[in-house]
């Protein structure tokens, strides 16, 4: 009896299924589980995602998942500051960096079109609408030549297809733009989603990312301002602690900026400091943090070097900025910088408070010595009979 009724019992399992199967239910089932499972994977991203506080990391991992559903030709996340700096375009030629740029005519009409329009936009949908608003405004009469394209040639050689505007708590602030596919083939409505859901997350992590960096950086030179360079500072202290190694505190300050400024004015001045703050950007590494300490002095933490490093540093840097051109109305300006050096190692001798003050007396005698020079910091005695003797001559 026991078997009849295994029997029949899966008789009736099989029966069922076979109904389930014809009313397609399973399929939806598979479906929903396809479904659950790409939600999961979403969500996950999307955690990565606003994990990131940087905005190149965060577009970096955007295109990284692209890699697991399409490959555009090209991509471009186009990016307003919130200070009103230049236009910032993260470009890509198959998901590789890529120098292309778009014109900032270009950026215009679509930046005019997406304040208007915050849905998702394919390329034919959005030029026809800005040539149709274009010609019918400007040259009514040549209307349908005009609705051949509302953007420069440039513009149609990245091959636009897809526009997805990123908007934030303060409205639209920037776009990101995808090229047709590789191979050719359109988006499928799976690709399409994804990357719909995807760039909405990124609006938002991109609009964090960018307060997170005003709130650490100076507005008027685009440096780290004191307070992140002090936290920098005790995080390479706490590390050198843990498992040794070196590292070095500069402090530059403008020979003379008063003078500079009563003469040239302070528009002048605020491009020295600029020309100045560009040109520390460009003579340090990524992993060394420089910062607008405050008025005409900055600080730099140069990592992984010892004292002999830190002045072959200092010196180079001072040298470049004797040679630096300051274009204004009045000609060709030059400024010189005095410098304090202070190196780190293990053992460590004090905190960040005690290292900046020794930086900055470094510096004082550097001022004191005649300016325009480097001075290194140093704890032995023939150093301080050295201070002396410059402190005597100073006054």
């Amino acid at each position: 009896m026991g078997s009849i009724g295994d029997q029949r019992s899966n008789t009736e399992i099989l029966d069922r299924f076979k109904l389930l199967e014809k009313t397609g239910a399973l399929a939806d089932l598979a479906l929903l589980r396809k479904e659950n499972k790409e939600l999961d994977q979403l969500i996950n991203d999307a955690s990565i995602l606003m994990s990131q506080t940087q905005v190149s990391s965060m577009i970096s991992f955007v295109i990284s998942r692209l890699l697991d559903y399409c490959i555009p030709q090209f991509m471009a996340f186009l990016i307003e500051p919130p200070r009103g700096e230049e236009l910032r375009q993260y470009c890509f030629r198959n998901l590789k960096a890529s120098e292309e740029r778009i014109s900032e005519d270009d950026y215009k009409l679509l930046k005019a079109y997406f304040e208007k329009s915050p849905y998702t936009a394919s390329f034919s949908s959005l030029n026809a609408a800005i040539a149709g608003a274009k010609a019918d405004t400007e040259r009514p009469a040549e209307a349908a030549a005009e609705r051949v394209s509302a953007f420069s040639p440039a513009f149609s050689e990245f091959t636009p297809e897809l526009f997805y505007p990123l908007r934030g708590i303060g409205g639209l602030y920037g776009i990101a733009m995808l090229g047709v596919k590789v191979l050719g083939e359109p988006y499928s409505d799976h690709e399409r989603l994804y990357i719909d859901r995807m760039t909405r997350f990124l609006a938002v992590g991109i609009q964090n990312g960018l307060h997170h960096e005003s709130s650490i950086t100076d507005a008027k030179t685009g440096l780290y301002n004191h307070e992140y360079f002090t936290r920098r500072l005790e995080d390479e202290l706490a590390r050198i602690r843990r498992h040794g190694g070196s590292a070095g505190i500069l402090m530059l300050d403008v020979d003379h900026f008063k003078l500079f400024n009563d003469r040239y004015g302070h528009l002048a001045g605020d491009d020295a400091l600029y020309e100045l703050a560009t040109l520390l950007k460009h003579m340090t590494r990524s992993e060394d943090t420089v910062s607008r300490f405050g008025g005409e002095e900055f600080s730099l933490l140069v990592m992984q070097c010892d004292a002999v490093r830190l002045m072959e540093i200092a010196e180079r840097i001072r040298l470049a900025i004797e040679a630096l051109v300051i274009p204004s109305a009045e000609g060709s300006l030059h400024i010189t910088v005095s410098i304090g050096a202070r190196a780190i190692c293990s053992p460590l001798q004090g905190d960040a408070k005690r290292l900046l003050d020794e930086a900055d007396k470094a510096l004082y005698l550097a001022k004191a010595g005649g300016r325009n020079r480097s001075m290194l910091f140093d704890q032995g005695l023939l150093w301080k009979a050295k201070a002396l003797r410059i402190m005597k001559g100073h006054h």
